[in-house]
């Protein structure tokens, strides 16, 4: 009955809009007319302007239109944190830092910081014979936080590279010059399943793809944490919000936005509770009714007649 009375002329105006009004860079990942609107709506609410959350719910038997916004909201978050904690850099006594340019993968420490100069040290696997030993670099400070990027385990240098030229394209910085934050103040936590993060390893991003370009770790039950890339993580995935608040948010995380895909909504009670005392944003997909509704998250429910209708236009 409902396919029967849509305008389609309403539906056509909504499609130009959102398409030619986009307030973000969707260039980089395939994105239909239909996801283009769901992301106009998210990203409102990332950024502040909606002053509500969000819900959007897609009927089920449109798996792959679920599958592409998800791409899409996790680069599209990603992006929002990275600029979120461009912010001076800092680089601390112990750590391990890597250069952003060059084929090898020395690993240098931090020895010394001063208001000029820091001083790096070059770690070399015990099994190689060198008679001079470690070398020992007095760099001026502008440089070293120029050429280098600080790392929490030895990772490969493709996997860097990768999160280099998505934020370089995204941002039009220059590896070369500019700063790249690889440790961040403010973080977003998905709730789902971890094969939904695994699938982001099909999903093609530039000479990558989504899952080796952006760095994120997942935190099982256990606490367990595994990553992506080697460096701290701009975004968490989680399989429950209980998880979540367990092992991060109650230890000090700030978190910008707790992101429901099609998982956790069994605790969106204690979310909205938790909200009043963290302040994080609350945004969600979902292919089922939503039980507990409050007027501070917006539900935005999808007809599949409508999905359609946008899908031909």
């Amino acid at each position: 009955m409902l396919d029967k009375i849509l305008n389609t002329d309403y539906y056509r105006s909504l499609v130009q809009t959102f398409s030619n009004n986009v307030e973000f860079n969707s260039s980089l990942l395939p994105i239909s007319s239909f996801n283009k609107i769901n992301l106009s709506y998210i990203h409102k609410v990332i950024n502040g302007a909606a002053g509500v959350d969000l819900i959007i719910k897609i009927p089920k038997g449109f798996d792959e239109l679920i599958q592409e916004l998800y791409s899409n909201f996790y680069l599209s978050v990603a992006n929002f944190q990275f600029y979120e904690n461009y912010i001076n850099p800092e680089f601390n006594i112990g750590e391990l830092v890597v250069r952003k340019i060059g084929k090898k993968n020395r690993k240098y420490k931090v020895v010394g910081v001063t208001d000029q100069t820091i001083t790096l040290v070059e770690q070399k696997k015990d099994s190689l014979k060198d008679l001079n030993g470690p070398a020992t670099l007095y760099r001026d400070k502008i440089n070293v936080l120029k050429e280098f990027v600080p790392i929490t385990r030895p990772l490969k240098k493709r996997s860097l590279n990768n999160y280099l030229q998505l934020f370089s394209s995204l941002y039009n910085l220059d590896i070369k010059e500019d700063f790249f934050p690889t440790k961040f103040d403010s973080v977003s936590i998905f709730i789902g399943a971890k094969k939904i993060l695994d699938t982001f390893r099909d999903v093609s991003l530039l000479n990558g793809n989504l899952w080796n370009s952006i760095p994120s770790y997942y935190v099982n039950r256990d606490g367990k944490e595994s990553d992506t890339l080697g460096i701290e993580p701009i975004l968490y995935f989680a399989p429950s919000y209980s998880v979540a608040y367990q092992q991060l948010i109650q230890n000090k995380i700030k978190v910008s936005n707790i992101i429901l895909f099609n998982d956790g909504f069994d605790e969106l009670q204690q979310i909205i509770s938790d909200q009043l005392h963290y302040k994080f944003r609350i945004l969600g997909i979902c292919s089922s009714a939503i039980e507990g509704r409050v007027s501070t998250i917006k539900y935005w429910a999808w007809h599949k007649e409508e999905i359609n209708l946008i899908g031909s236009l």
